[in-house]
């Protein structure tokens, strides 16, 4: 390790508080590996992304809410597992040693971290094109770990917040997804508080971690929509070996995506986007009028918006009961 990378290590990722202690991390930065003590009733969830500037953030974007996002999209993953952040680590990619970036970055890590108590505890550090990797560590409960495989014939299909916003939010800061031009903007010259809205949405999605471990036990399955409702929702129906009628009519969207897109354009959003990072749950009729009254009183907006069943598949239905045409535009990594 030369003396500069030690130093942006020391500064930057050690000594500006992400190294913070916790129960269960019996050593973090400083050694060639972090040591954990995972609890014997625990199971250890791990989770891992990648961000490339050019695809998943511009070159000029705020680092602060790069970092923000990085960790908000593994937090994401534990929240889809009912499981506790327990600690990450980081890989980062940088063209060069810009003191003000780096400080704006570990700032902005820094914040999310200690929000989800979820200590820096390793990592690498490296000079290229700017990427950044972070693996999230979570604990979660043996026997209420949230898992793709147990979605029931009858089960509610329910989201939380709102769909469509992180690909209408891609649009709006001009970097193109895999639907090309499917998601169009109304009026290019968005009004201000959409354009703070959607920045919001994209930099800093909330990982919804709380609410997944309190109601973790209700649910038979779940993952957190990050390629898109189709193909997300599709892992569940295709590991439970069901299918699902969806509805629509009933797809939740924020006021500004209303304001800014068509209802063509936001039924692409939320089908094939992706990049909201919202859970999609799945809840028997037994187990429903509590899991409503748990997002009540956490104030989390969830929407039912179909129902598992028998037939495998994944189907669509308007308001009067017609089939809406629907195309496998899931996002794709590799095109």
């Amino acid at each position: 390790m030369s003396h500069a990378e030690f130093e942006i290590i020391r500064r930057y990722f050690r000594d500006s508080g992400l190294n913070f202690n916790k129960p269960g991390i019996e050593l973090g930065i400083g050694d060639d590996a972090a040591l954990l003590n995972v609890p014997e009733d625990r199971l250890l969830c791990m989770s891992m992304d990648v961000l490339v500037a050019g695809v998943h953030f511009p070159y000029s974007a705020d680092p602060a809410m790069i970092a923000n996002r990085a960790l908000a999209v593994n937090l994401s993953d534990l929240a889809a597992m009912g499981a506790e952040p327990f600690c990450f680590t980081l890989g980062l990619v940088i063209p060069e040693n810009n003191s003000s970036w780096l400080d704006s970055f570990s700032g902005g890590l820094l914040h999310l971290a200690q929000h989800f108590s979820c200590p820096l505890v390793g990592g690498d550090i490296t000079e290229g094109p700017l990427s950044i990797a972070i693996q999230v560590q979570g604990l979660s409960q043996i026997d209420a770990t949230i898992r793709r495989t147990g979605a029931s014939p009858g089960d509610g299909v329910y989201v939380t917040g709102c769909l469509g916003d992180g690909a209408i939010a891609l649009a709006s800061i001009g970097i193109r997804s895999h639907l090309g031009g499917l998601v169009e903007l109304i009026d290019e010259n968005l009004p201000d508080a959409c354009k703070q809205y959607f920045a919001a949405a994209y930099y800093q999605p909330e990982p919804r971690i709380e609410f997944a471990r309190q109601c973790a036990s209700l649910v038979n399955a779940g993952i957190d929509i990050s390629d898109g409702l189709f193909g997300d929702l599709g892992h569940i129906v295709e590991s439970s070996d069901v299918g699902v009628n969806l509805q629509t009519h009933l797809f939740p969207y924020s006021d500004s995506a209303h304001c800014c897109t068509t209802a063509e354009s936001r039924l692409k959003a939320a089908l094939y986007g992706g990049d909201d990072y919202e859970l999609c749950l799945t809840v028997s009729a037994e187990h429903s009028l509590e899991f409503e009254s748990v997002a009540a009183e956490s104030d989390i907006r969830i929407t039912c918006i179909g129902e598992i069943v028998a037939e495998q598949g994944i189907r669509c239905f308007d308001g009067s009961g017609a089939a809406v045409q629907i195309d496998d535009h899931a996002y794709e990594h590799f095109l």
